[in-house]
């Protein structure tokens, strides 16, 4: 990512990055291949948005959430910026705290319970 975005907050090639993705995601389901999309899916509307592309090209979807509290997510974190890999940029813990108050979890209905 960061060899693209750079340090990560591009919002415009994130932007452009995220439409290749969904476009190959979109080839695969027409030849009938699964896919996996491992993305924020930070809203209720995104993640409606994404289903109903998906179901349009006749496509089932299953969400998973991992339901991970601030604490353990601030610990992976620290260690994750501690050894960052080649090409991937820092994230503060403030950014955690922004993205976290801007998430909304899936209700029961999005997960099929």
């Amino acid at each position: 990512m960061a060899r693209i975005v750079g340090n990560g907050y591009d919002e415009e090639k994130r932007a452009i990055i995220e439409t290749i993705q969904l476009e190959t995601a979109e080839q695969a389901l027409r030849l009938g291949v699964d896919v996996i999309l491992e993305n924020g899916f930070w809203t209720r509307k995104e993640r409606d948005e994404y289903r109903a592309r998906a179901k349009a090209l006749g496509a089932q979807t299953k969400l998973y959430f991992l339901d991970v509290p601030r604490d353990e997510l601030l610990r992976r974190l620290k260690q994750r910026n501690e050894r960052l890999p080649p090409d991937t940029f820092h994230v503060k813990e403030s950014d955690l705290d922004r993205w976290m108050s801007q998430f909304e979890a899936p209700t029961a209905d999005e997960l099929g319970t």
